[in-house]
């Protein structure tokens, strides 16, 4: 409305300047009168006594009046352009408000490969907030039509493939097909509310008549399993004990928001392959909300590989509680510490693992990451002694909260050990600044 009383005052003020250059203008003519001439029928133009009289006054009028209308004519030139631009962000405005009615919930969109309509769901901005409901087209299109190039991973919601969206952002783009649940656009709409430092965020989302996908922020560095062990499950030493550190407490503090909120989120699915790491190695817990995204194929296709994630002590998944995925987190702390896989190949036996032996040695040090510096293994045994509180008796386990607290003291205890070396590597650089 403010707007279009905008545009009518612009046009009165036009129309005033168009009625004052008319009136400009007419005086001059005001002043002329033709008379023929009877001998040759030629026009000329006389003035009277009076006007002979004030012709040099009148050329200055004259001239005054052609300025005064040139000014007036730029004056409506430059309101002409005023009006055209807010007549052009009006209409913008207008379409930009007809595309988003046009996401009501009972819309038909066409799906890409599928030459048919499908009635989709979509959730009002207050609870998708950034979350889009991106096309078939679109995701073929960043995925090179789902080629085995680009697959990243798998997990229990299928392949993840990283692509590439039109805006020039990477995703992670995880697709399930054929074995939906009917549950999906209530779980994403639950998982796009979620927004937090340590949790990977959900980009957007798609689903049709025969497959479901979810796309996420792209983490460049991984998951933290590739910067542990090898292919083999033994430790390569990437980390030291400053990063461990920090990696375990943002993994704590992702989980320790999800058990937050109201109602909580309990993740199910935790470990170390569900840490992913950015450019900065700031960790960031993935695959949340996937309580009801697991189908019973999922579940029976889990049977036969034994998940050392998996709480013992959980009979009935009806049961879950925040104490399962501390179990979980504390088999992640196991991995971080002691750089091994839970399971890996140098087990003597088939169901041996780093939680059992971990928990019936007596030596604790065997566990630690040998790659570990003498100075660092202090604190490394401390945090040796939170995952074996993790993976105890249910009634023993700490909360989130807890273990959120116990990290950030050993990080702050161990920060002037890695202080005191910055300084001695700060005097070496300082050194070498002579010898250029």
């Amino acid at each position: 409305m403010q707007l279009l009383l905008r545009i009518r005052l612009l046009l009165l003020i036009m129309i005033q300047m168009l009625v004052y250059l008319n009136k400009s203008t007419g005086k001059l003519s005001c002043g002329v009168k033709e008379k023929i001439d009877s001998n040759n029928e030629i026009p000329t133009l006389t003035l009277s006594i009076k006007e002979s009289q004030e012709k040099k006054q009148g050329g200055g009028r004259r001239v005054a009046a052609v300025v005064g209308g040139a000014g007036a004519a730029l004056v409506i030139i430059v309101i002409v352009v005023i009006i055209y631009i807010c007549l052009r962000r009006y209409r913008r405005f207008k379409r930009q408000t007809s595309d988003s009615a046009s996401s009501v919930p009972s819309q038909a969109i066409e799906m890409g490969r599928i030459n048919s309509l499908q009635y989709v769901n979509a959730f009002s901005p207050h609870y998708m907030q950034n979350t889009r409901l991106l096309t078939i087209s679109e995701l073929e299109q960043a995925t090179g039509n789902f080629s085995q190039s680009n697959i990243i991973g798998e997990g229990k919601f299928g392949f993840v493939y990283k692509g590439l969206l039109e805006d020039g952002s990477f995703v992670a783009i995880k697709r399930r097909m054929f074995a939906l649940t009917r549950d999906f656009i209530p779980e994403v709409k639950q998982i796009a509310q979620i927004h937090h430092i340590h949790i990977v965020k959900l980009i957007g989302y798609y689903e049709d008549s025969y497959q479901q996908l979810l796309v996420y922020e792209y983490l460049p560095n991984g998951n933290v399993g590739n910067h542990l062990y090898d292919n083999e499950g033994l430790p390569i030493g990437k980390l030291d004990l400053q990063r461990r550190v920090s990696i375990a407490l943002g993994a704590s503090k992702g989980l320790d928001h999800l058990h937050g909120l109201v109602p909580p989120m309990l993740h199910t699915n935790f470990s170390t392959i569900n840490v992913l790491l950015d450019e900065n190695f700031t960790a960031k817990v993935s695959d949340y909300g996937f309580c009801k995204l697991q189908t019973k194929v999922d579940q029976a296709g889990s049977s036969s590989n034994v998940d050392y994630f998996h709480d013992p002590e959980l009979r009935l998944s009806e049961n879950y509680s925040e104490q399962n995925d501390v179990y979980s987190f504390g088999v992640f702390l196991l991995e971080l510490i002691s750089g091994f896989e839970v399971h890996n190949r140098n087990m003597s036996q088939p169901d041996e693992n780093i939680i059992f032996q971990a928990k019936y040695s007596s030596v604790m040090d065997k566990f630690i990451d040998i790659t570990l510096r003498e100075e660092e293994r202090v604190a490394a045994r401390r945090m040796m002694k939170l995952a074996l509180l993790c993976v105890d008796v249910i009634l023993r386990r700490p909360s989130m909260a807890h273990i959120v607290q116990e990290l950030e003291r050993i990080q702050r205890d161990i920060a002037p050990l890695y202080s005191e070396i910055n300084e001695e590597i700060g005097v070496v650089t300082l050194g070498s600044e002579l010898f250029k």
